[in-house]
């Protein structure tokens, strides 16, 4: 009689552990956030270098790299930063369509920040620094499995 009991017990917590490791990972993917520069580019300027810097979060997946740009990523608790550079000149981009919905990321704990920089140019000699802050950024739940 003991081993149906014993049985009994290990059927209801092994559900109830798969039942909790499921709503788990749910939960957290409700903190993953797809993220996109703003499209703020005037006529003639061209992006040639970015940074994104993450406060309580975590870079989880870059789903797309610009056509030859040099990136580079830490990923360290609390925060992860992210920088970009074109390889070559001709990699600098004129619209923002490769950093849309380019990078998913985590949010671990409030405070959540984002932070970053574009540096533009227009002539290759000359460049300028965009400075943004959280509210600049386009960030879109990621889908539910």
């Amino acid at each position: 009689m003991k081993p149906k009991i014993l049985l009994c017990l290990a059927l209801v917590l092994s559900s109830v552990l798969f039942g909790c490791a499921h709503l788990t990972s749910t939960d957290a993917r409700n903190h993953d956030v797809l993220v996109s520069f703003p499209n703020r580019l005037k006529p003639g300027e061209q992006v040639v270098g970015f940074e994104l810097h993450v406060q309580n979060g975590r870079i989880l997946a870059v789903n797309k790299v610009p056509d030859d740009w040099i990136i580079n990523i830490c990923v360290e608790a609390p925060m992860s930063k992210m920088t970009g550079i074109p390889n070559h000149g001709a990699s600098a981009f004129r619209d923002m369509a490769p950093l849309e919905r380019f990078v998913t990321i985590h949010r671990d704990r409030s405070p959540f920040d984002v932070t970053g920089r574009l540096v533009l140019t227009g002539n290759f000699t000359d460049e300028w620094t965009n400075f943004l802050t959280k509210s600049d950024f386009m960030m879109e739940g990621v889908a539910p499995r």
